[in-house]
Parts: C-alpha cells; sequence; structure tokens
C-alpha cells in the first residue's frame, strides 16, 4: 500500500473517549476480556487519512511493524485511575501504538536526517523539537526529553507521545513522525528487532538509575517484555553476575533462566519473602500482625510491574540501604511502606528513556539499543511471540490478554505482508 495523496485513507485501531463506547466496553469486559474490544466499544477498526507532514522537518514511515505495550492493554481494558495527572498529556480520539520500526516513505523539504527508503526504529516522544518550540526547553536541551515541559503546546495535540496523541501512532500502515524520532538501523538489525528499541531502552534507563554492581543480587520483579529485557540487559550488557527474577506464567520463568536468571521465583506474599530468604540466607522478621520482612535480602530491585503488591513486597526484600526503580505503573492502591525509612531504602521511579550516559559516552537509549542488538550482544527478536495483521487486531489483544494459553511475550502487528 501507498499513499495516493492527501485524501488517501487508511485502516487504524483507534481509541475513542467517549463515555457510551466506555460503558459498552466496561460491561462487555466484565463478562469476557475480549468484550474490551468488541466493534462498538471504545476501540474500532477505523477508516482515518494518511497522516500529513506537520512540518518541513517531518517524514511518513511506513510501518513494518508496531508492537502492543502493556500500557496498550491496561488502556483497552480500562485499567487506568480516572484522576491520573498524566491525562493532562494526552488527548482523543487515538490512534494506538508507540511502538513503531519502518521505511521512510516521504520527507519533508528540510530533512537532514533520513532519507525515502532508510530503514528506521522509532523515539515515540513527543517532545520540543517535533513540536517545533525554538528554543527548546531547559529538559529538551539537557536531552531529557521525557521530561519535555511542552507536551501540550506547539504544532501538535497534545500528548506525550504516539498513541496517545491525536491522529499520531503505529496501529496503522502510515504515520508522521519528526526526524529527530527516526534512528536508523544498521545493517545487520532486522525491522523485527525494531520494535523493541522503545521496551529495551526503557529497560536500559531503568537499570541506569540502579547503578548495580558486578556482584550484586538483582531481582527482577515481573517477566514481561521489560522485564525479560532487564535481565538480558543486566546479564549480557552490564555484566551482573547474578540474577533473579519473579514471574508469574511458567514460559516467562523458564526463558528467564536460558536468559541467565540464576533463580526464578513464583509465588507472592510471605511465601515468596520466606523463599528468598531461604536463597540469600537472610533472617526473617515476623511482627505481630502483617506479612513477614528481611532487613539483609537482595541488594536491589526492578519492579517493572510498579503496583502496591510488588513495590511492597521489593521493600520488604531489600537490604537496609538497598535501590529499588520501578518502571510499570498500576492503580495506586495501599502499601505498607515503613521499610522504605526504616532500612533507608531508595525507592526510584523511571520514566521511559532519552538521552543517556553509559560507558563514559552520552547517546540517545535508542542508539545504544541499536549498537547492542548489532553486535549481537543482545537478541531482542527472541522475545517476538506473536504477529497479527492489522485486521486481526482483536485476536492480537485476544492472544495478550490470554497468555496462560497463548503463551505470548511480545505481540506485533505486521505489515509487511
Amino acid at each position: 500500500m501507498s499513499p495516493a495523496g492527501n485524501n488517501s485513507m487508511m485502516d487504524a485501531v483507534v481509541f475513542e473517549f467517549s463515555l457510551p463506547r466506555l460503558a459498552v466496553s466496561k460491561l462487555r469486559g466484565m463478562v469476557s476480556p475480549s468484550g474490551y474490544w468488541k466493534p462498538g466499544g471504545a476501540v474500532n477498526l477505523k477508516q482515518v487519512p494518511v497522516p500529513s507532514l506537520p512540518g518541513d522537518d517531518w517524514v511518513l514511515v511506513k510501518t513494518a511493524y508496531c508492537g502492543i505495550c502493556g500500557s496498550d492493554m491496561m488502556e483497552l481494558t480500562l485499567a487506568g485511575a480516572a484522576d491520573n495527572p498524566l491525562r493532562s498529556f494526552i488527548s482523543f480520539p487515538q490512534i494506538m501504538g508507540h511502538e513503531p520500526a519502518g521505511v521512510i516513505e516521504r520527507v519533508g523539504p528540510k530533512v537532514s536526517r533520513v532519507k525515502t527508503g532508510d530503514r528506521v526504529a522509532i523515539s515515540p516522544w513527543l517532545c520540543c523539537k517535533p513540536r517545533g518550540i525554538h528554543p527548546e526547553c531547559p529538559r529538551c536541551q539537557a536531552g531529557d526529553y521525557t521530561h519535555c515541559k511542552n507536551f501540550q503546546r506547539g504544532r501538535l495535540p497534545a500528548g506525550m507521545h504516539l498513541g496517545v496523541a491525536t491522529g499520531f501512532g503505529g496501529f496503522a500502515p502510515f504515520f508522521a513522525a519528526h526526524e529527530s524520532q527516526c534512528f536508523m538501523l544498521p545493517e545487520d538489525v532486522k525491522l523485527e528487532a525494531a520494535v523493541f528499541a522503545d521496551p529495551f531502552a526503557v529497560a536500559f534507563h531503568s537499570i541506569l538509575l540502579l547503578e548495580p554492581a558486578a556482584d550484586d543480587l538483582v531481582l527482577v520483579f515481573g517477566l514481561g517484555v521489560i522485564g525479560l529485557a532487564t535481565v538480558m540487559l543486566l546479564k549480557n550488557v552490564f555484566q551482573v553476575k547474578r540474577v533473579a527474577a519473579v514471574g508469574k506464567y511458567p514460559f516467562q520463568q523458564e526463558l528467564a533462566k536460558k536468559l541467565g536468571a540464576e533463580r526464578v521465583f513464583k509465588s507472592r506474599g510471605s511465601e515468596l519473602v520466606e523463599e528468598i530468604a531461604a536463597f540469600t540466607d537472610a533472617e526473617i522478621y515476623t511482627p505481630d500482625k502483617g506479612s513477614v520482612w528481611l532487613m539483609h535480602g537482595v541488594d536491589s530491585v526492578i519492579d517493572s510491574i510498579g503496583s502496591a503488591e510488588t513495590l511492597e513486597a521489593g521493600m520488604r526484600l531489600l537490604r537496609t540501604q538497598g535501590r529499588l526503580v520501578f518502571t510499570g505503573v498500576s492503580v495506586p492502591k495501599r502499601c505498607e511502606n515503613t521499610p522504605h525509612y526504616f532500612k533507608e531504602l531508595s525507592v526510584i521511579g523511571s520514566n521511559s528513556f532519552a538521552t543517556e550516559s553509559f560507558q563514559g559516552r552520552r547517546a540517545h537509549a535508542i542508539e545504544f539499543f541499536l549498537e547492542f542488538a548489532a553486535a549481537k550482544t543482545i537478541d531482542p527478536v527472541l522475545l517476538l511471540t506473536h504477529r497479527f495483521p492489522l485486521k486481526d487486531y482483536q485476536k492480537a489483544f485476544d492472544t495478550l490478554a490470554g497468555k496462560t494459553g497463548s503463551g505470548a511475550i511480545k505481540v506485533a502487528f505486521d505489515f509487511t505482508k
């Protein structure tokens, strides 16, 4: 498919914030997860215009693949909190999808970074440069694009990144991107691998915040794509000798072991604390009420789930003055955070990625990812378990919602056939 002109139309998976549609999705979803994405609800396959270029420094990308993120599934299943402050930085209706990779189809007259035919990975962030804001805000000038002060301003609709700003998203055969968002693939890196630019860069950023020593015992909570990417990077890039993990599904646990995890746990609550106490030879402390905890457990934790349950577990499992970095976002609930102050823990939120410092060099996280992939230090395609054409979007979402039966890790839309 090629865009025939300014009036060309294309199919896209679109999420609409409409109270009647949301109500339909919610009622259907209470019966079965597949009800959330049946036609007539909040998400549908719709005909939309092929994107025009918002500026002369923009490009049109022909999508090859677009990954489905866990955050996409949270939106589809209406699992967010109504008072989430990030609602300030989104707009509707949305073409979903922020993990695309593709080939440059057309370039604006002022584009110099890429050319037609280039294969590219995409940084989804819609910060100052894409918005045409000059001078850039102090955060963007420093390369900290995820904390741009202008997500509501400029020539674009409100939105932090692709998939949450009206008209800009990867669940479609074409999408528009600013040239600064495009990163050319090395010759030996496949487009399938480029789908993982975003999740691996997220994991990379979180490990840099953690600052693990080679001899630390690092515990990874959650073995979805970001959790497994974290295990892969800890072992193969950061050379951490001891990595353990907590995962829900047997297929995730087996893959984590193959990627180098020394031990994988599946328990929850007090049983998990007891198992890790035995693993680390740590003393268990038992209060009169509530769950058990440790003073001298694992050295550090990366939590790719970020729920109240996992955050509390991480704080109970850490050694005194240990560090916990969380990349996941879940609906807030109460957790017992006394160990946070008592053990003097560092608990750090990790927001996506941007320009990073690694081994004495500063570069965009996606540049580092592509170098690791080209050198075969990591093999992200191992995590790509399912591909679907866009027309089968309901099957794709069913596959991710039903991991027990499907064994899904990364599910992507495939536009190459």
